[in-house]
């Protein structure tokens, strides 16, 4: 990894952008009463705050890495799978975002029980565990190896730092503070992605020269390894990912109606479909700007040496703040969700149903502490054992657990003809073809003369996707027409979705405007502007002076009407 030569102006940024995290965990801290305020924000965040939240908790420092990586060296493709986002939320608007909230859970896996068994219930409570532990794992993994690159720190104690500041700030503020800290972090990101793609044009040339004598193919939407086959696979294990992951179902109950949590996928896909090219444009236009990558194998410090040559001092450290806020985001969505299903799911349903919802937000932390240690530990050890294996088969593991462990979910809020056994046979079936497919790929493959590396790691993998999809499938389909009928189980899914096609209820949605988030927003909006005009009076370079104090004037500005705004709605609401 390339080494990031940070300066006073990137330093204040960075640190300053921790004390905003910590502080804002302070702030809902004794805000947090009752176990649906810490794992469903009291069903109060407003869609706009829940849509960006859902944007961001899908990145981390390998999305800028990886994805700016493909773009380099295979161009516009990169674009196309990660554009595939945008049509899992449009789906997710008008399909599955309004049954979660209708669902009226505080947990993803709670509403099982009543739709299929108790048994169920606990079985897909800890089957989506593991496999999103492991990949916290490498993303704060990766997170510490930029962070440790740009201060000069140890690696070791760098995943540390950045383990105990997500841990410590979700364990504080439950879901409103990780959500408001994922808008603190849009705005970074944003700030960051802005600046990044006009620079590249202005550097190479122009908008028009910009695109001009690069590889044959390099602009068409599939490429290299990358073929239809791949995306379109890639696709419907996103369009599953984005509507039943848990972090991401979260923000769609966490809202306060049907139509809010619409609202919120359809925000989620436009900042995805408009996002993107902000984001990896100036990875494509980097093959005419540091054309040597490929023969060097340096093609994964393509956004790192990017952000070196064309950034001002001060924005470097924007970016910095910017992958780490992103590892941050996804992390300590998942973080809560996870501690939702083991305090709800599991600790409230099975050990202790006495409990009171002030014992089951301090066991949510604790549990949340107890994630991040393991999270911290695992990190540690990747970074030990060396990450390219590691990695390579966390990624391959993901895509043979992710539609087993999600499919039956998503069914439940849609099929009436699913029954518990087709979720379980679902499962099942998923599960085995996974193996299947993934043994042939690791272990059968790599020995048959005539099939490639490339063969097997691309298209065979669009492939293994497809079958694990189909077989999954076809599991829940024959687990639910070949045995004979329950009469008392069809009753319970006529009830089911007879609540489920019940819109929310005024007197069930919280008040609105109650206005909590209001200071919050604010007062981060203006110390992440305050921040940005400080590095700017720093910085040494006359453009980077202007720049940053340009944009941080502007942040300050937006901050203060924040405030002001929430100052009036708490003296209309006394």
């Amino acid at each position: 990894m390339t080494s990031v030569h940070l300066t006073a102006p990137d330093y204040v940024v960075i640190f300053g952008y921790f004390l905003v995290v910590l502080y804002l965990g302070l702030y809902f801290n004794k805000r947090q009463k009752a176990s649906q305020d810490y794992f469903a924000g009291g069903h109060q965040v407003p869609w706009w705050l829940a849509g960006i939240s859902h944007y961001m908790s899908s990145f981390s420092a390998f999305t800028f890495i990886a994805y700016s990586q493909i773009a380099y060296t295979f161009g516009w493709v990169s674009i196309t799978l990660f554009w595939a986002s945008a049509p899992a939320c449009v789906i997710g608007g008008l399909v599955f975002a309004r049954r979660w909230r209708r669902a009226r859970v505080i947990t993803p896996v709670e509403f099982l029980e009543k739709r299929f068994t108790a048994p169920l219930r606990q079985l897909f409570a800890w089957a989506g565990i593991p496999v999103k532990i492991f990949d916290d794992a490498l993303k704060i993994f990766a997170t510490a190896l930029i962070l440790a690159a740009g201060m000069g720190t140890d690696v070791m104690t760098t995943i540390v730092v950045c383990g105990l500041v997500t841990v410590t700030y979700t364990i504080l503020g439950g879901l409103w503070a990780l959500i408001v800290t994922d808008y603190v972090q849009f705005l970074m990101k944003i700030a960051a992605m802005v600046l990044l793609l006009p620079l590249a044009i202005y550097h190479a040339g122009g908008p028009i020269r910009s695109f001009q004598g690069l590889p044959p193919g390099f602009l068409h939407p599939s490429g290299g390894p990358y073929g239809w086959t791949y995306i379109l696979s890639f696709v419907l294990l996103i369009i599953i990912s984005y509507n039943a992951t848990w972090a991401l179902a979260q923000k769609y109950y966490s809202v306060p109606d049907e139509r809010s949590a619409s609202k919120a996928a359809y925000l989620s896909a436009a900042l995805n479909f408009v996002g993107t090219p902000l984001m990896l444009l100036p990875a494509v236009i980097g093959r005419k700007l540091l054309p040597d990558l490929i023969a060097q194998h340096r093609t994964a410090d393509t956004y790192i040496l990017l952000v070196l040559q064309l950034l001002p001092v001060g924005m470097v450290g924007i970016i910095v703040a910017a992958m780490f806020s992103a590892t941050m985001a996804a992390i300590s969505a998942d973080f809560n969700a996870i501690a939702s299903v083991l305090t709800r799911d599991f600790y409230l349903r099975v050990l202790r149903p006495a409990s009171s919802e002030r014992a089951l937000v301090r066991v949510g932390r604790l549990i949340t502490a107890a994630l991040g240690a393991i999270v911290i530990v695992l990190s540690l050890v990747i970074a030990v054992s060396g990450q390219e294996s590691l990695f390579h088969m966390m990624v391959m593991v993901f895509g043979l657990l992710l539609a087993p462990t999600l499919m039956p979910i998503l069914g439940g809020l849609t099929l009436r003809w699913l029954t518990w056994r087709g979720a379980l046979s679902g499962f099942v079936l998923g599960l085995a073809s996974g193996f299947i497919t993934f043994s042939l790929k690791t272990w059968y493959f790599p020995h048959v003369p005539g099939i490639s590396k490339e063969w097997a790691n691309y298209t065979f993998e669009g492939l293994s996707i497809f079958a694990n999809i189909g077989a999954t499938m076809l599991g829940m389909w024959l687990g639910s027409v070949l045995p004979k009928k329950d009469a008392a189980e069809q009753q319970r899914i006529r009830e089911f979705f007879q609540a489920l096609d019940s819109p929310i209820r005024p007197e069930e949605a919280p008040k609105k405007g109650s206005g909590q988030e209001g200071p919050a927003l604010g007062a981060a909006t203006l110390v992440v502007g305050l921040l940005l005009a400080l590095a700017g009076l720093v910085a040494t370079s006359t453009t980077a002076r202007w720049t940053d104090l340009g944009a941080g004037v502007a942040l300050a500005a937006f901050g203060v009407r924040f405030l002001v705004r929430a100052r009036q709605r708490a003296r209309a609401a006394v």
